[in-house]
């Protein structure tokens, strides 16, 4: 898997389940402050992910996910994890 693959992946959750415009996705925008997703939304995000690409993603963990590019780099490296 890509990080090419990872973001397509994010940008179609985020446009098919969060309503989110494809224009406003970018790898250093902010989940928070530029997708207006909430604590809830990044949850469902990562709980998307985790099923979309086979990884396991745990709470604890996402704490230091703010951007789009650290859940590329995060996704990546969970899946070199395994």
């Amino acid at each position: 898997m890509t990080r090419e693959d990872v973001y397509d992946k994010i940008v179609s959750v985020l446009v098919e389940e969060f309503e989110v415009e494809a224009d406003d996705i970018k790898m250093e925008a902010n989940l928070f402050t530029d997708l207006e997703l909430d604590s809830l939304d990044a949850i469902d995000l990562m709980v998307t992910l985790d099923k979309e690409l086979g990884i396991e993603i745990k709470t604890e963990e996402m704490k230091d996910i703010r951007t789009i590019s650290d859940v590329c780099d995060f996704a990546l490296a969970a899946n070199e994890d395994e």
